[in-house]
């Protein structure tokens, strides 16, 4: 059987039931751990160079491929996750936002993450819609949500949540969303710059894991699906992505990336041109599945840590 690639997604890993927001949808440390077992016991881990040689044909592997992710550039991708992969000799990648990059911002999908986790999400959505509606009648509200789409993109949510959520990310002006949620955030949980700082990496952790053998990617600079931007937006997001990490971080051989949301309908084919001219050698979706040899290098599919046995 012809051996193939799979790509283990990661976000919040954390121990849960001991930080302020308990309710974060994320992996508990522990199982993080046993996870790794199972994942070494099954596959060759791979590092980014040999997975790109296996994807390009020039390298054969005895068995399955596995390679390891993480997105967004959290603070405990740095105390938690790299100690436990250096240990095992394990080369993950992790996918910075660079406006995140040392605690300057904190991207609306953290703030609405947060919100939800710290409130009752329906106090908090009708409270989010009602500011909407009292600025812009007008506004698209949940019942514009395709719940199929929702669904899809939002997978391990109730349709509530799903539909809030994609309404939130895709369908609402961005000045607007961001103008509320900004509000709400100061008000219900706190000064921004302070949480950024103890939610994301710093520039000095990022280059601590690289010299751990940690690869680093780009995760765009705004975290915005990057089919709702412009040429000229998406052309200023990426070279802005590109410079911030080159700026920020040692010089690595490859710089990949990995794409905000990562559903096909969040990027395009200009997107992959874009990242191509850039010189990102790959990029990541959200798509579910494995990958094999000549497969598309600016489409590559991933498994949710979810899908993946713990034990």
């Amino acid at each position: 059987m012809t051996p193939s690639l799979h790509v283990i997604m990661y976000h919040y890993v954390r121990d849960l039931p001991n930080t302020p927001f308990p309710k974060i949808k994320g992996m508990l440390t522990r199982d993080f751990r046993h996870q790794l077992s199972f994942v070494q016991d099954r596959y060759e881990m791979a590092t980014l160079d040999s997975a790109l040689d296996f994807l390009r044909g020039t390298y054969v592997p005895a068995r399955d491929l596995c390679l390891l992710t993480f997105d967004d550039g959290l603070k405990e991708h740095y105390s938690e996750i790299t100690p436990l992969l250096t240990e095992r000799k394990i080369r993950g990648l992790f996918f910075l936002i660079t406006s995140c990059l040392n605690g300057r911002y904190i991207a609306p999908v953290h703030m609405n993450h947060f919100l939800m986790a710290g409130l009752d999400f329906e106090e908090y959505r009708e409270s989010f819609l009602r500011r909407v509606t009292e600025l812009t009648p007008n506004s698209k509200t949940s019942i514009d949500v395709d719940p199929g789409l929702a669904r899809r993109t939002y997978r391990w949510d109730i349709p509530e949540v799903a539909s809030f959520k994609y309404l939130f990310n895709f369908l609402l002006d961005c000045d607007l969303r961001d103008r509320i949620l900004e509000d709400l955030f100061v008000e219900k949980i706190g000064d921004i710059p302070s949480f950024a700082n103890t939610l994301y990496l710093n520039s000095d952790e990022a280059r601590e894991m690289q010299n751990a053998g940690m690869i680093v990617g780009g995760h765009s600079h705004w975290h915005k699906p990057l089919s709702s931007l412009s040429p000229e937006e998406l052309g200023s997001d990426l070279a802005t992505c590109l410079e911030v990490l080159a700026a920020n971080l040692n010089p690595q051989t490859s710089w990949p990336f990995c794409y905000p949301y990562g559903k096909k309908d969040s990027f395009s084919s200009a997107s992959s041109e874009q990242l191509k001219r850039f010189g990102f050698v790959c990029s990541f979706s959200t798509e579910v599945g494995s990958n094999v040899p000549g497969v598309d290098l600016f489409g590559l599919r991933r498994i949710d840590c979810k899908d993946v046995p713990t034990q």
